[in-house]
């Protein structure tokens, strides 16, 4: 059984209040949320001496997210990752969203999911955030009404169920930006990571896809057997180069569209603990924190550098709309877009 405790946060220029959600377990785990971007503030596990360990990055105030340019444990959308040239069709029609990142659009845009304050409610042992994000919002077709409930189990399992209904055809791609660091502390780069994919997306320098899907054996994407994350990040790779390191979609193996399977397995020996991603998206994006910074101090009290955290997004590949060889991310009228991530700590 969890419990969720409501706090202030802190206000919006506009004087809008803002909440941080702590939800409690029954053995003294700790995952904290505000309704800003939905964004993952903290998360305490019990590290191998049993002692309480923050295992993703956050701040302490909204301040912090106020001027976070990294999407720091947000909730990403209405598209996240990038559309190239910011422009896309959908049922025949041309559209142009906002470009923040040099021509492309990332994350959603300009002011996505992560920079809106979402409405919030307390159902039973779960948090449920609800936004509508309006026609041509960013530029996006289509009245969206998002749904993100937020559960934290006994066993250490984060569990978020994201349901979205749309009026007009739209590209859809939401997905948690959490940055993982089971150590605590320090860079990421002796974590060891299995990635539950054989094939990978290349990107251009710009890191929009080429449109190939490649398979990773014999390279430095290859995390089918668990090795640490620093292994091969500086290895002469053309994509690491493209990449500034890790900032890859990975093709999970999986049968079915919709399946929830294991994503990723990543372990710090140095803490003993572990974190499994799961989803029932088709792909994860691995980035290895290349571009981490921040401009107020993070909980650690100590202002974030490159490769202290990690990110796994679960979420359709990149650049969906214009790949006509990716998995389909239009969202059409009477259909529901069901998306389950599970954060589970061992």
């Amino acid at each position: 059984m969890s419990t969720i405790e409501k706090t202030f946060f802190g206000k919006m220029p506009d004087g809008q209040e803002v909440s941080l959600f702590r939800m409690t377990n029954e053995i003294g785990s700790i995952a904290e949320v505000t309704n800003y971007g939905g964004r993952l503030v903290r998360i305490l596990v019990p590290d191998k001496n049993g002692s309480l360990t923050s295992v993703i990055k956050g701040f302490d105030s909204l301040e912090g997210y106020l001027t976070d340019t990294t999407f720091l444990g947000a909730i990403c959308g209405r598209f996240a990752n990038r559309i190239a040239k910011a422009k896309f069709f959908a049922d025949g029609d041309e559209y142009t969203v906002t470009s923040n990142d040099g021509d492309n659009c990332l994350h959603g845009g300009a002011k996505g999911f992560n920079a809106q304050v979402l409405d919030a409610s307390i159902d039973g042992e779960s948090l449920v955030l609800s936004y509508l994000c309006k026609d041509q919002e960013e530029g996006f077709p289509g009245n969206l009404k998002v749904e993100v409930t937020y559960s934290w189990s006994e066993t250490n399992e984060l569990s978020i169920q994201i349901i979205a209904n749309t009026d007009k055809a739209t590209p859809i791609n939401i997905t948690n930006h959490a940055y993982f660091n089971l150590n605590g502390k320090g860079q990421i780069l002796d974590h060891k990571l299995k990635i539950n994919a054989t094939r990978f997306i290349p990107i251009y320098p710009d890191a929009i896809p080429t449109g190939e899907v490649r398979f990773v054996k014999d390279t430095a994407f290859d995390f089918i057997q668990a090795k640490a994350i620093g292994q091969d990040i500086n290895d002469k790779d053309e994509q690491l180069k493209n990449g500034t390191g890790y900032d890859h979609c990975f093709v999970l193996n999986k049968d079915e569209f919709g399946d929830l399977v294991m994503a990723a397995d990543a372990f710090s020996t140095e803490s003993g603990i572990g974190l499994r991603v799961y989803t029932t998206m088709p792909g994860v994006q691995f980035y290895s924190g290349n571009y981490l910074t921040s401009v107020v101090p993070g909980h650690e009290g100590k202002l974030y550098e490159a490769r202290q955290a990690f990110c796994l997004e679960p979420e359709f590949f990149p650049d969906s709309p214009n790949q006509s060889g990716f998995p389909c991310c239009i969202l059409q009228p009477k259909e529901t877009f069901q998306h389950t991530i599970i954060f589970q700590f061992y």
